[in-house]
């Protein structure tokens, strides 16, 4: 099936199996916990989808309000089913999540994206790792739950027993093609470190999928 995220029907064949909603719980639930030691009001999800990230932040943070942000007119449906428990929490915004200069999106103590940045060339992903950073201003974390590169052979075993822990295809759900290769973590870590994040690491890793995270300001009290 083409990679299209502005065809309904595309978007209606990823949500039908996708075969990793279990697998991310935990990741999600880890960004949660890490960010609960800052005063949290405000959480940017770029590529949000159908908003399962977002989600889980704003109910661990039930004062702050969220912005979705993605290009899909159909995720957008699904997600304001998803989110409407959350009233006028969350916030809309159709637009290029690739380019978030670009969509006054404002200032955050949050900022998270999942599966989205793997899809770019290593100049997006560090020109919204250099925008997150500067969203954030003086104290804050961001999150970036995607997939990584794996030293050589180590994808294709990943992908070979998936079948067994997913119980499906060992291909991509969506059958899509990747634009660009997976770039390795410690390509990501350095590329935060020139974006201006004071800290960043690997809080979670399961096959080539990963939680990276970043911090801005005051390392946590030991």
């Amino acid at each position: 099936m083409t990679h299209d995220w502005a065809s309904p029907e595309y978007v209606e064949h990823w949500l039908r199996h996708d075969t990793q909603t279990e697998l991310l719980r935990l990741p999600m639930e880890i960004a949660a916990a890490l960010a609960g030691e800052i005063p949290v009001t405000r959480v940017i999800d770029l590529g949000s989808g159908s908003g399962r990230f977002l989600d889980r932040l704003l109910r661990a943070f039930p004062t702050a309000d969220g912005m979705w942000v993605d290009s899909s007119d159909r995720m957008a449906e699904v997600a304001r089913e998803e989110l409407a428990p959350l009233g006028d929490r969350v916030r809309f915004v159709l637009g290029d999540a690739s380019r978030p200069e670009d969509l006054d999106l404002g200032p955050a103590d949050i900022v998270a994206t999942s599966r989205m940045v793997h899809h770019f060339a290593p100049e997006q992903i560090r020109r919204i790792y250099r925008w997150a950073a500067n969203a954030l201003g003086g104290r804050g974390y961001f999150f970036n739950l995607d997939h990584y590169g794996s030293p050589p052979g180590w994808e294709t075993r990943y992908r070979a027993i998936r079948p067994t822990i997913f119980g499906g295809a060992a291909r991509q759900p969506d059958g899509h093609a990747h634009d660009h290769p997976f770039s390795p973590l410690t390509e990501h870590l350095e590329w935060m470190r020139a974006a201006g994040f004071d800290s960043s690491d690997i809080a979670w890793k399961a096959f080539y999928t990963a939680l990276l995270v970043g911090r801005i300001g005051e390392a946590p009290v030991e």
